[in-house]
C-alpha cells in the first residue's frame, strides 16, 4: 500500500526530511484502512459533498493540486522575502501540511451499498480537520503540521495560524472556490 499512495502522491517525494516522509504515508495508510478504503479510491472520492452536486474533482487532484500550488507559493515567497526580514516558509512543514489538510475525509465520508458517497457515522460528528489531527497525531506528525490540519477550514477562522496554515488555507479555499465558479455555483 505505501508503494502506492507514493506512487499516487510522488509530491511526498518532495519532503526532504525522511521521517517526516515516512509519517505523511503512515497517515495516509492510517486513514485508509480505518476508512475502511483502498488507495485507488483517492481518485474515486470527490473532494467535496455538500458544497455541490456531483463534485466533479477527485481528493486525490485536489490534494495534488493544493500541494502543488503551495510549493509554487513557497518558492516565490521566499525568494522576495529571504533576507528582508526573514519572512519564509519551512519548505518541510508546508508541503506536509498541504498532503495532510484533508486526511480526515477518509474517516469524515463513507460510500453506502449503491456506491454513493456520504457523510459516515463519525463524520456527522466530527469535521475532518478535527479526525484530521487525531490522524496526523497518532502517526508521529509534529504538533505545528497537525496545526494547519486543524486550521485549514472554517474552523480556524479567528484562530492564530501559522504562516504555513495560513498558504495552505488560502490555497484550499482557492481551489474550491475556482471549481465552484467553474460549475455556476458562485
Amino acid at each position: 500500500m505505501r508503494e502506492v499512495i507514493n506512487d499516487l502522491l510522488p509530491e511526498i517525494n518532495w519532503i526532504t526530511d525522511l521521517k517526516l516522509r515516512e509519517a505523511v504515508i503512515d497517515c495516509h495508510v492510517s486513514a485508509l484502512n480505518a476508512g475502511g478504503w483502498e488507495p485507488s479510491d483517492m481518485d474515486k472520492l470527490p473532494f467535496v459533498l455538500a458544497s455541490f452536486p456531483n463534485c466533479p474533482t477527485s481528493y486525490l487532484r485536489h490534494i495534488r493540486a493544493v500541494t502543488r500550488m503551495c510549493r509554487m507559493i513557497l518558492e516565490e515567497y521566499n525568494l522576495i522575502y529571504q533576507g528582508q526580514g526573514d519572512f519564509v516558509l519551512d519548505h518541510d512543514k508546508l508541503i506536509a501540511g498541504a498532503l495532510l489538510h484533508d486526511i480526515g475525509k477518509f474517516l469524515e465520508w463513507t460510500k453506502d451499498s449503491d456506491g454513493n458517497f456520504r457523510k459516515s457515522q463519525s463524520g456527522k460528528y466530527l469535521r475532518h480537520p478535527l479526525s484530521g489531527i487525531v490522524i496526523a497525531m497518532k502517526n508521529d506528525i509534529p504538533v505545528d503540521i497537525a496545526h494547519i490540519i486543524a486550521y485549514h477550514a472554517h474552523e480556524g477562522e479567528g484562530a492564530k495560524r501559522s504562516p504555513e496554515a495560513v498558504i495552505v488555507s488560502k490555497v484550499d479555499e482557492m481551489n474550491f472556490d475556482s471549481i465552484r465558479s467553474h460549475l455556476g455555483y458562485l
